[in-house]
């Protein structure tokens, strides 16, 4: 019943009612992973479903957006076009240039890296990822965890799945205490789980370089700062905010000789990020910043809380993005049954 609902939902999208009915508004989709078919890559994106996506964008005539021409359309007040998308990609893993760059440039569309500027320098790999890569490693069942703050927290993969147990766990770690989060993941994490700490990033999250960052500049892609270590804002000192934007604003500065003044949040939750956050921004020169909150871009937004969707993973979810029924939604008294698999999972 809710596929055949949401097909006609999208039948209805392609006469442009829902964007004639919820005008103004640009939805900015955010990638993670993509994959050219190597199993060893983490994530559900494959080269072929990203293709399909840029495909139907591409046939229905919409315009994909590079950041120079998002900006002068906020910063101007200009009105939105109806019939315009935007992508980006986080973290700055090999496959954003190796697979995902190269899927955009068979279409000629810009796509906007916000890159881990500690992974390409190759010092560090997300903690997020750290978390699932131990896990998947570990022989034990059952183990006790010690959170930063000294809370506790109990893993059972007899009961839970990987996948629920990493999820569970980054939730926690979000709410805890950040500054030191590298040092525990070998201390605690690794150690608790009898996995051994990888001295080096292993292949499957081996990082973009730069001058792959810089080739991609060269071919009308955008790369702008992600943090340095992808730790979260709000859970860190005002001297490891201060450090986290203004230290990565200047290696992509020096690495790729131009000022970036655009910037993404880590994980990108509204907690996640405070008011604090927000000001040592615009000290630091950036115009825009971006979040993970699941909505469109519009005219009046914050130019430092814009909202993305993560890439969905079926076709038909794309589509009532693009078309803007999920802005018609908004105007429902009763709301469809449709899916929402597009709300962000980091």
């Amino acid at each position: 019943m809710k596929s055949i609902v949401l097909k006609l939902v999208n039948l209805v999208g392609e006469t442009g009612l829902y964007r004639l009915l919820c005008p103004g508004r640009i939805p900015v989709f955010m990638l993670h992973r993509v994959t050219d078919g190597n199993d060893d890559i983490p994530g559900d994106m494959t080269a072929d479903r990203l293709r399909s996506y840029l495909r139907y964008v591409s046939r229905r005539g919409y315009k994909v957006l590079s950041m120079e021409q998002l900006w002068q359309i906020l910063d101007r007040g200009e009105p939105i076009p109806s019939k315009s998308v935007m992508f980006t990609i986080d973290d700055g893993f090999f496959d954003h240039h190796d697979v995902a760059a190269r899927v955009f440039d068979e279409f000629g569309f810009p796509l906007n890296f916000f890159v881990i500027t500690g992974l390409l320098d190759k010092q560090l790999w997300p903690w997020d990822d750290q978390i699932a890569y131990a896990l998947n490693r570990t022989e034990l069942r059952q183990a006790g965890l010690q959170l930063p703050s000294g809370g506790e927290f109990s893993i059972d993969l007899s009961i839970k799945s990987v996948r629920q147990t990493a999820r569970e766990i980054r939730n926690a770690l979000k709410k805890d205490k950040q500054v030191h989060i590298y040092r525990w993941l070998d201390e605690e994490l690794y150690h608790k789980l009898k996995v051994e700490f990888p001295g080096n990033i292993p292949p499957e999250y081996q990082p973009m370089s730069w001058d792959d960052a810089r080739s991609l500049r060269e071919r009308g892609h955008g790369v702008y700062p992600h943090t340095c270590s992808h730790r979260i804002l709000s859970a860190l000192t005002p001297d490891e905010k201060h450090r986290e934007i203004n230290e990565a604003r200047e290696r992509v500065e020096q690495e790729l000789q131009y000022t970036p003044e655009v910037f993404a949040y880590p994980t990108g939750r509204r907690s996640d990020y405070d008011l604090a956050d927000i000001e040592e921004l615009k000290r630091a020169g950036f115009k825009m910043a971006f979040n993970t909150v699941p909505d469109y871009v519009r005219q009046g937004c914050s130019h430092f809380e814009l909202p993305r969707f993560s890439v969905p993973g079926a076709m038909a979810d794309f589509i009532q993005i693009v078309n803007r029924f999920e802005a018609m939604k908004e105007k429902l008294p009763i709301q469809p049954i449709v899916s929402r698999s597009f709300l962000p999972t980091r």
